[in-house]
């Protein structure tokens, strides 16, 4: 009798384990992101970097990517931290100019 309430309890325990284990390894949902495309009147490198060292650092800024060829500074954000006027306002600060592309 204490042979099979050991083996059952062992089953039990065994059994739940792996529930746990399956909860652990489930992936938490992604937070949701936005991305927003800014023309700017950026030149060169340094204008590059001078934004990517300040943006990068915003409140819910997820990815940042600044393109001196194109003139633009396209920004990935959690939507729930920041938005766009607050990025846009940034990126001005800066002393750049910072247009919504559609």
């Amino acid at each position: 009798m204490k042979r099979i309430i050991v083996i059952l309890f062992s089953a039990l325990l065994a059994f739940g384990g792996v529930q746990v284990a399956d909860a652990a390894t489930k992936a938490k949902p992604k937070a949701k992101t936005e991305t927003v495309v800014f023309s700017s009147n950026i030149h060169c490198a340094n204008c590059a970097k001078k934004i990517e060292e300040n943006i990068a650092f915003e409140k819910g800024v997820k990815g940042l990517e600044v393109s001196v060829e194109n003139k633009t500074v396209t920004v990935t954000f959690d939507p729930s931290k920041t938005d766009t006027v607050t990025l846009k306002a940034a990126i001005e600060k800066l002393g750049y100019a910072a247009k919504i592309k559609h």
